[in-house]
């Protein structure tokens, strides 16, 4: 007897690890700068999306994650410029301290909690900003500070040179991806999201049951603030070099573009489609000669989701529509029974 074989979910998850072996090997079909910068950085704005879905899980709507970029950014770059301090240590230090810093930060004003909370974050974002920006001792202010590559990884006769090519920065970018949708994805599908969307769902029920709701939410911002940092300290390091312009309200804007064109229904997968298509489309969007019209364009794509799919649903929704209409069963034809041809 053969076995049953459920191709309903087979069929899909199939294809979703051939796209993922495909983007594994795709420095064996290309070494094009351009192409893989585009999946480096998508993959890294990705994370800071991961981490804002997270934080909205707990009902919070957060207007400041690119604050914990540019606080990973300038921890990294200061421990491995100013102090000479090797990459990776600096590079882990600024997911630590950036996610201490969104401890604190989330136990002192998750309290206000809606419009108030989203306009905190707003305000704590200006504030990373200027000081970035005034504080010239430390951060150089406008001038920025320069990053250097990553010192070569050496593993038997194999060197590993972030200094030559961009393929090591992709490929870390799809660990650390990788790593963060791990985390991302098991706290999404165990209790504790679970907790999170109750909480988001009815507080004041949730409360009633117990749930400490301070606690879930500062363990979502914290961990949020953890990996975006990281993000951070990596995307600096791609581009060697932070300045304060490079993280302001526009990208916190970017980060909640991104999340709704992807859809936060899915909390690794829309944040990869939404910061590709989005970051893809800046890409090109920068080449024309029209001014600002990036940012015309990026509102446009939002309103169009937002007008065009169900609401709360974005792009990675249509993947489990389009294979449902792929195995939808044909509706059976009804033979009509003699009375009724009679009747006719």
């Amino acid at each position: 007897m053969m076995p049953y074989i459920d191709y309903k979910t087979l069929i899909p998850r199939t294809v979703i690890w051939v796209m993922i072996a495909l983007f594994l090997i795709l420095p064996a079909f290309t070494t094009n700068m351009i192409t893989l910068s585009i999946f480096i950085s998508s993959g890294i704005w990705a994370i800071a999306v991961m981490g804002f879905v997270l934080i909205l899980r707990t009902g919070q709507f957060s207007m400041g994650q690119s604050a914990f970029m540019a606080i990973g950014g300038y921890v990294s770059a200061m421990l491995t410029v100013k102090l000479g301090i090797p990459y990776w240590p600096g590079f882990l230090a600024a997911g630590v301290v950036s996610g201490l810093i969104a401890l604190v930060i989330g136990v002192i004003v998750l309290n206000a909690g809606g419009i108030y909370f989203s306009i905190i974050t707003i305000a704590f974002g200006e504030i990373v900003r200027i000081v970035a920006l005034n504080w010239e001792a430390v951060t150089r202010g406008a001038a920025g500070i320069l990053t250097s590559p990553p010192a070569p990884i050496t593993i038997g006769n194999f060197e590993i040179n972030f200094a030559t090519s961009v393929v090591p920065y992709y490929y870390f970018m799809f660990l650390l991806v990788t790593m963060a949708g791990l985390v991302f994805w098991q706290i999404d599908r165990t209790r504790i999201g679970g907790t999170f969307r109750g909480v988001a769902a009815n507080p004041m029920l949730s409360e009633h049951l117990g749930v400490h709701l301070m606690k879930y939410r500062v363990i979502a911002f914290a961990v949020a603030g953890v990996f975006t940092g990281l993000a951070g300290a990596y995307y600096v390091t791609f581009l060697s070099v932070i300045t304060p312009l490079m993280f302001d309200l526009w990208k916190s804007m970017q980060i909640v573009m991104m999340s709704i064109v992807g859809g936060i229904s899915s909390i690794v997968g829309g944040a990869l489609i939404g910061a590709t298509v989005l970051y893809t489309l800046g890409v090109y969007l920068s080449r024309l000669p029209i001014y600002n019209i990036q940012y015309l364009l990026f509102g446009a794509v939002v309103v169009l989701v937002l007008l065009f799919l169900p609401k709360g649903t974005g792009l990675v929704d249509l993947w489990g529509k389009f294979w449902h209409k792929v195995f939808r069963e044909p509706e059976e034809y009804e033979i009509p029974e003699e009375s009724e041809m009679a009747v006719e």
